[in-house]
């Protein structure tokens, strides 16, 4: 088996986790972009909700003529 340059052998394993950790982060900020997403889905559904409750409420409440 032929001798790996002595560089070499200390550079590859540093790369190697260096492109895990890249990796790892980079899908860490793909899940925090995702769940920002669908927290601003959320907070839009409740205000719609909100909209809602607040007309039902009003349609059960006698009018004042």
């Amino acid at each position: 088996m032929p001798a790996r340059p002595p560089g070499l052998t200390g550079w590859l394993p540093s790369g190697f986790f260096t492109a895990l950790l890249g990796l790892v982060w980079y899908e860490v900020k793909a899940s925090e972009a995702r769940l920002g997403k669908r927290i601003d889905e959320l907070r839009e559904g409740n205000r719609e909700l909100g909209r809602k409750l607040d007309r039902l409420i009003e349609s059960c409440l006698p009018n004042p003529h």
